[in-house]
């Protein structure tokens, strides 16, 4: 019901990029990050999470879970590393860091180690490969123009810069040294000093963004003195560090709680009432996102409750002591009641209601709600291939599946009849009836055009859809019929075909297993195509047919029948679309119906499911 969250607030280059440890003394220091972390503590689902280099280079993040390792003990901050163990970690980083082995001296602390070593619960596995992604982020990164991390160097750094920049983290790499900004900075030429900030500011997103991605978390905003979030993905109406201090301030309550020790929240959060008030706060900051208008409703609730809420910082002094069980649980009791108020007066989701049994209404993103597309299908037998590598739930009306993947709500839509016509009226029903999606996909099979030298087995990006459905009928000068096309072009978005060609999407891996599992043809093996699709409403199996369309518009890589309409409607209400076919045929007499359909559809069901959808959509938007 709420979100996970990675604490980029605790990494000492962060706090040395908004110049904390110049400002403060080591007292305010610890303060600044311990409210937002019980804020997190509070407000996360199931976990925080932060790589155990944030809590062992930087001594106010270490003192701060010697103190809070209750958080540690519960495993609710958990610190993800590719190594089996800690020791190993701390020898590969011994090794990268030895060249700044002062400024990285918390690295070469044993008792550190010791206390994370003390708290397996908090140690997890990881996936992702930070030094690769650097080396590939900062080669690719500033070429991609809906990358805003990279926005400010792509248009004003010469190119000299640019390219010292590119090259630097691939030649420590290669040396065997750890990517930071410390180790990046004097590498770079001389002229490179007006983009250091933003290069700074692009690695951390660059580092950053993998956790996120990997452990699907988002990050808390307005932190007090740490205004930065590098891009990274937040929703800020409801994980807002000032909203939050806003609703309970309005109870009284915020020094209680933002200062209170990793045990009192971690005992709050086992009483089902501090948990319905947490996603009663999620709900109401959701719905007004206002700070005015929070407050006020929170207000007037809290009137209407029997609690004193005002005497509470009179009753509680964290820095004296904690509340006891008893009191824990008198306070966890009239957070239920004040829950019980908000999400009656404002119908807020609850656990367990059907709200929360369709994420799409209660999980988040950055726009204030869940991330989520709608896949278009022609047919029956297309339906049922991602009913079942979904895992949906299927239904009698439109849409006719709905679930998730990963974390991207969908519904996908199916006539159950081919053709643009019976394809735009499917899409412009459910558009008009439902919350637009954020990307809509439409997917199936192809006729390739030999032409373009494309192959059974190609996977079509449709960077244009080429609608070649209407065409102009005149006679010539002997009176026969004579018909030219009257195309009609929509631009769809690149975003799969980019995704899928960087170094964060393994292709290789998608087209063998594909290749292997779904019972290819003997010689066939799934490849990643990127240009233009004929749409028409006619079969095409005309040799003759063919070669007029393709002398119609040139570089088309082959032909379907629905990818017109759907761009038609989508047009209308401005989804961006990504169309996606896989050639079953070459287009030709030798055209025939086989087994191609299932294949092709479990072939573009598995790249879906492997692809960073919250990526795509959020490039696809851009």
């Amino acid at each position: 019901m709420r979100r996970n969250l990675f604490l980029h607030f605790l990494n000492r280059d962060t706090r040395e990029i908004v110049r904390l440890y110049d400002i403060f003394g080591d007292e305010k220091h610890a303060r600044a990050l311990r409210g937002p972390m019980n804020a997190c503590a509070m407000l996360c689902e199931e976990f925080c999470v932060a790589p155990p280099g944030f809590v062992i280079e930087d001594k106010y993040a270490f003192e701060l879970f010697e103190v809070q390792s209750a958080y540690l003990e519960k495993g609710l901050v958990r610190l993800p590393m590719r190594e089996t163990n800690l020791s190993d970690f701390a020898e590969k980083k011994r090794v990268e860091y030895s060249f700044a082995r002062n400024r990285y001296s918390g690295l070469y602390d044993d008792a550190r180690m010791e206390l994370l070593s003390s708290h397996g619960a908090a140690l997890v596995r990881r996936k992702v490969q930070i030094g690769p992604t650097i080396v590939n982020g900062f080669l690719t990164g500033v070429d991609t123009p809906r990358l805003q991390a990279w926005t400010g160097i792509r248009q004003n750094a010469p190119s000299d810069v640019i390219q010292n920049m590119r090259a630097t983290p691939a030649r420590l790499a290669d040396d065997g040294k750890a990517l930071t900004w410390s180790m990046i900075e004097p590498n770079l030429m001389e002229s490179a000093s007006p983009f250091r900030q933003k290069m700074r500011d692009a690695l951390q997103y660059t580092y950053f963004q993998e956790y996120c991605r990997e452990f699907k978390a988002i990050v808390l905003t307005d932190i007090p003195h740490m205004p930065v979030e590098f891009y990274l993905p937040a929703e800020r109406a409801v994980y807002s560090m000032r909203r939050f201090r806003l609703f309970l301030d309005a109870m009284s309550a915020d020094r209680l709680l933002l200062e209170a020790s990793a045990n009192t929240i971690m005992r709050f959060r086992r009483d089902a009432e501090f948990i319905e008030l947490m996603d009663a706060y999620c709900g109401l900051a959701r719905k007004y996102p206002k700070d005015t208008d929070l407050q006020f409703h929170v207000s007037r609730a809290i009137k209407k409750t029997p609690f004193e809420w005002p005497r509470l910082p009179e009753r509680f002094d964290p820095a004296i002591s904690d509340p006891s069980d008893f009191e824990i649980v008198e306070i966890a009791s009239a957070c239920g009641e004040l829950a019980a108020i908000l999400t009656k007066e404002h119908g807020l989701p609850t656990r367990g209601s059907d709200e929360t049994q369709n994420p799409r209404k209660t999980e988040t993103s950055s726009r204030g709600r869940q991330l989520t597309i709608a896949i278009f299908v022609a047919l029956e037998e297309e339906l049922n291939v991602l009913v079942k590598h979904f895992g949906l739930d299927r239904s009698a009306g439109s849409p006719a599946a709905s679930g998730e993947i990963g974390d991207v709500g969908v519904d996908v839509l199916c006539p159950r009849a081919m053709g643009r016509v019976a394809a735009a009226v499917e899409v412009m029903r459910y558009l008009s009836k439902n919350v637009a999606p954020d990307l809509l996909f439409c997917v199936g099979l192809a006729g390739g055009f030999k032409e373009a030298k494309i192959e059974p087995g190609a996977v079509i990006c449709a960077e244009t859809v080429v609608d070649l459905a209407t065409r102009k009928v005149t006679d010539d000068d002997k009176g026969e019929a004579k018909s030219k096309f009257r195309r009609r072009d929509f631009h769809c978005t690149r975003a799969v075909y980019e995704i899928a060609n960087s170094k964060e999407f393994d292709l290789k891996d998608w087209a063998s297993y594909s290749a292997h599992e779904f019972d290819w043809q003997k010689g066939r093996i799934p490849s990643l195509w990127e240009g233009k699709i004929a749409s028409a409403d006619e079969v095409v199996a005309s040799d003759d047919h063919r070669r007029k369309m393709v002398e119609s518009a040139d570089k088309l890589l082959g032909i379907e029948m629905e990818a017109g309409g759907v761009c038609a409607a989508a047009d209308a209400f401005k989804v961006p679309v990504s169309v996606l076919r896989v050639v079953s045929d070459m287009a030709d007499p030798s055209k025939a119906d086989d087994k191609w359909r299932i294949t092709g559809m479990k072939t573009l069901a598995e790249l879906m499911k492997r692809l960073p959808l919250d990526r795509v959509i959020a490039m696809a938007k851009q």
